[in-house]
């Protein structure tokens, strides 16, 4: 507002404790989830958001087709995700197998399970920052 919208000699009260500590939570969370994205970001950043939405699919075909293939008990499971997307990768010419492209995302999901470790210290540490009750406490929380 400008200041001819109030009057001479007004003055904006100055924040309360408890809106000094909501600033600082929300600044300390935004930080926190800066820091995460950061770490994340290299692990992810070659697949597209669309692609990645498939993950957990394309890691349950490869795991019940990984199963199959050591057992050769039965009939092979259903991977309709999996094989249109070999079918994308071999073209014309390719030569990639269901096992090899099988074995691609199992590994792929475990790197990036391993990377979820970071997701949980990010809960960790917003939690922390939300239960904090002074602004001190929450400027103590580091990544």
């Amino acid at each position: 507002m400008s200041e001819q919208a109030h009057p001479p000699g007004w003055m904006r009260p100055a924040k309360t404790l408890a809106e000094l500590l909501a600033d600082a939570q929300a600044a300390k969370i935004a930080e926190i989830n800066d820091a995460y994205t950061e770490q994340v970001r290299p692990l992810v950043r070659e697949y597209p958001e669309i692609e990645q939405q498939t993950w957990v699919a394309q890691n349950t075909e490869a795991g019940e087709y990984l199963a199959w293939h050591a057992s050769q008990q039965g009939d092979a499971p259903v991977t309709p995700l999996l094989d249109a997307i070999l079918l994308g990768r071999n073209g014309d010419g390719g030569s990639e197998t269901l096992y090899q492209l099988s074995l691609a995302v199992r590994d792929n999901a475990e790197r990036f399970t391993q990377a979820q470790q970071l997701t949980g210290r990010r809960q960790r540490l917003v939690k922390q920052v939300r239960a904090a009750e002074t602004v001190e406490g929450v400027t103590g929380i580091q990544w």
